[in-house]
């Protein structure tokens, strides 16, 4: 059966109006072991965008989850797929 973990956390961009987003992080880890993800990222209750989803080479949903959360991080710096 697909495992599915869900982390919520913060992240403050380090540049523009240096907005702290709230951001629920959903990993999805099929039976063949590939690893997916999908983002969504709010500011004071309204929510800003999911991100750029890409496939994962994380094999395990903890390493999935660093590796998801570094790249949503990113996408909110880069404003990729994010709106400020």
């Amino acid at each position: 059966m697909p495992e599915t973990e869900v982390y919520k956390f913060q992240y403050t961009r380090r540049q523009g109006r240096q907005r702290t987003y709230d951001v629920v992080l959903n990993i999805h880890q099929l039976d063949s072991g590939v690893c997916s993800y999908a983002a969504w990222v709010h500011f004071a209750g309204a929510f800003k965008g999911n991100g750029l989803v890409f496939p994962l080479i994380a094999k395990t949903t903890e390493e999935a989850a660093v590796e998801a959360r570094g790249r949503v991080e990113n996408d909110i710096e880069e404003l990729a797929g994010i709106a400020e």
